[in-house]
């Protein structure tokens, strides 16, 4: 997570960020900005994790450039608000973090991708997964779609990570196990916990602001 420009060939970096772009141009293009906008609890929910999010991504722990974690957040706003809307407003966090730390833009494309294309198109996924096969309750969604996706989606994301650095950066797999890979189950639990703790909350006190639940659908009549 928050990877540095420095690790890797600029011809990578600038294939990334043709990557992401290809990816966040389509779901810009797509987001259904009238929904949002016509149900004022769901905006201020997104505001408020907007600034919440952004807090949390200033809270990086790590020792080495590379070697570093903080909450994602994307499985949470893919059931909230959608994966369009999900991956545009984590890329405005991105952004005002790269801004923030000073960073070298051309990263942002890299970072774009383990942070929010994996983890935000890996839970729509599976939550389709979940509409199709398995039972409809809310225990099932907060448990399925909430904690183990979440937890999931951050397997993948250090995943892709250490992928990327043995490939394209010269840190070995001794640095990489060492000094990233034992710290990935804390940041793990930790963005199941926080994930399933508030899309419980929300979906229990104001359903109306989750886009991908619905009462009728996983409460009445169970």
């Amino acid at each position: 997570m928050n990877l540095p420009a420095t690790l890797f060939a600029r011809e990578w970096l600038w294939l990334f960020d043709l990557l992401f772009a290809a990816f966040l141009y389509p779901s810009l293009r797509n987001t259904d900005w009238r929904r949002l906008l016509d149900n004022q609890t769901m905006t201020n929910a997104l505001v408020g994790l907007v600034i919440g999010a952004f807090v949390f991504w200033q809270f990086n722990a790590g020792i080495r450039p590379g070697f570093n974690f903080h909450i994602l957040g994307a499985t949470l706003f893919v059931l909230m608000f959608g994966w369009q809307i999900a991956s545009a407003t984590l890329t405005l966090v991105m952004l005002a973090s790269f801004f923030r730390a000073d960073a070298d833009w051309i990263a942002l494309g890299i970072n774009g991708l383990l942070m929010i294309t994996i983890p935000v198109l890996f839970t729509e996924w599976l939550l389709r997964f979940s509409r199709k096969n398995l039972p409809k309750n809310l225990f099932f969604y907060v448990l399925w779609n909430g904690f183990i996706c979440a937890g999931l989606a951050i397997v993948l994301n250090v995943a892709a990570t250490t992928l990327l650095l043995l490939l394209l950066s010269h840190y070995s797999w001794a640095e990489v196990q060492r000094h990233y890979l034992i710290a990935a189950p804390i940041i793990m639990l930790t963005e199941a916990f926080m994930t399933g703790m508030l899309i419980t909350a929300f979906t229990v006190f104001q359903p109306e602001a989750v886009m991908n639940f619905s009462d009728a659908e996983y409460l009445d009549g169970k």
